[in-house]
């Protein structure tokens, strides 16, 4: 397969996921905010999460409610932005439309025409939770596209593999935004620390999922355990390089991408989380983070276009 097809199909669904990851961050800070919590503490998470509050800083100035939507959501100087990643997929997948199923492409080319007109007004008529739904559904369909259609060939490789790396970034990015003092020693657990972790596991609707396994309140050492180590559960960090070492192995093997995957899912799968958090869980984040960007780089390498 072309260098330049796998490159389009991977961020195809980089931007598809990374879309839909930013809906849930604001669907979820937007909740928040209507229990009355400290405004800035409620948006500030979503530039932090979405790593552009410098950019933010520049073009908006201070931390409000009105101009993180306005940046995450319309804003197609921040390409981040859902309107951005979504103009960025579609674009992708117009690349390569003789590779991917027609309704697939139906699908993305639909949700960028349903996006593309919004701006503030028609924002506020459908309501903010209204159109994170929309967003995450449009997302959920685009994935059931290829799931149900696509043959499981190396484009249908390299659009997973564009998937489950965005996610793992998520995630890591929003187990890092409340984890300066986190301590699975510390077991008293505030108000605060409670209603955060209960928004996080929200976020990546893994709420239910929590009270089904621990049938207790939402603690942050639990929390964490199941966002980190838990296999079964579809958008923690093991599970997602389980999926991106296997989707490696199928693709090339011996590639160095290959073992900068298995090396990051065997320290997740056979790792103790007293271990992982030695130094603490910022430093962890940090860390993985740092390493997911360096495994980008080297699939970029290994199979992509040069820079």
């Amino acid at each position: 397969m072309l260098s330049r097809t796998a490159e389009h199909l991977y961020w195809m669904s980089r931007y598809m996921e990374r879309a839909e990851n930013v809906a849930r961050f604001l669907d979820v800070a937007n909740r928040f905010s209507l229990s009355g919590a400290d405004k800035e503490s409620v948006w500030q998470p979503v530039l932090t999460i979405a790593g552009s509050p410098e950019s933010y800083a520049e073009a908006y100035g201070p931390t409000t409610a009105g101009g993180v939507i306005e940046w995450s959501v319309i804003d197609l100087e921040n390409p981040s932005s859902i309107k951005g990643c979504i103009r960025a997929a579609r674009e992708n997948a117009h690349a390569v439309r003789s590779v991917i199923p027609n309704e697939l492409w139906e699908s993305i080319n639909a949700t960028w025409l349903g996006v593309r007109g919004v701006d503030g007004h028609g924002l506020r008529e459908q309501g903010l939770t209204g159109f994170c739904d929309w967003v995450k559904e449009r997302s959920h369909l685009s994935r059931g596209m290829t799931y149900g259609t696509m043959l499981r060939d190396e484009p249908y490789q390299f659009t997973r593999l564009g998937t489950f790396l965005e996610r793992a970034d998520n995630t890591a990015r929003l187990l890092g935004v409340r984890a300066a003092g986190f301590s699975l020693e510390n077991t008293a657990v505030d108000a605060a620390d409670a209603m955060h972790w209960g928004a996080v596991l929200r976020s990546v609707s893994a709420f239910k999922a929590y009270r089904t396994l621990f049938k207790d309140d939402v603690t942050p050492a639990a929390a964490v355990k199941m966002l980190v180590l838990m296999a079964e559960m579809p958008r923690s960090l093991h599970y997602c390089m389980d999926m991106v070492s296997e989707i490696l192995d199928k693709l090339c093997g011996g590639f160095e991408c290959a073992r900068l995957a298995g090396s990051a899912h065997a320290e997740l799968h056979w790792g103790r989380l007293d271990q992982l958090l030695e130094g603490g869980l910022d430093t962890f984040v940090a860390r993985f983070i740092e390493d997911n960007e360096t495994l980008g780089s080297q699939i970029h390498a290994d199979f992509m276009m040069a820079a």
